[in-house]
């Protein structure tokens, strides 16, 4: 290698490093898409409580709809689901859906959808955003 490209190879290694602290490290990847939710569930007294937090990435909020799945269903039984609908919060708060009428002791999971306005067709997109983990009523 000639001395002048050395030369051009060590400037370019400089800004490429002076370019990168100037940038920053780049983030890890999450593991869950951007939209994804993380949302808890506690049981109560023929009750189960469910709290998110609205990220203020997650963009426009429609509104929510969490769905009560019962996981106690018999083999050729048909599923029953009950919707809720849920007003969205804030960006960046707490909220906190507590559902009740719920059978003692029967293992629920709950969906968390969310519907968002869409800017290429008419009415909103909904998504499903969350899934707890079980919650058995006490």
């Amino acid at each position: 290698m000639r001395a002048d490209e050395v030369f051009v190879l060590r400037r370019l290694l400089v800004v490429l490093v002076v370019l990168g602290v100037a940038l920053g490290a780049a983030s890890p990847a999450r593991a869950n898409p951007y939209w994804r939710v993380s949302v808890t569930v506690a049981p109560g007294k023929a009750s189960c409580t469910l709290t998110w937090i609205r990220d203020y990435y997650d963009g426009p909020v429609n509104g929510y709809t969490v769905w009560v799945v019962p996981q106690n269903v018999l083999i050729n039984a048909p599923q029953t689901y009950r919707k809720i609908p849920v007003t969205p919060q804030s960006p960046g708060t707490t909220k906190t859906v507590k559902v009740g009428a719920l059978t003692k002791g029967a293992p629920y999971v709950f969906w968390l959808e969310a519907s968002f306005p869409s800017y290429f067709r008419n009415g909103p997109i909904t998504m499903q955003v969350a899934t707890t983990r079980v919650c058995v009523p006490t």
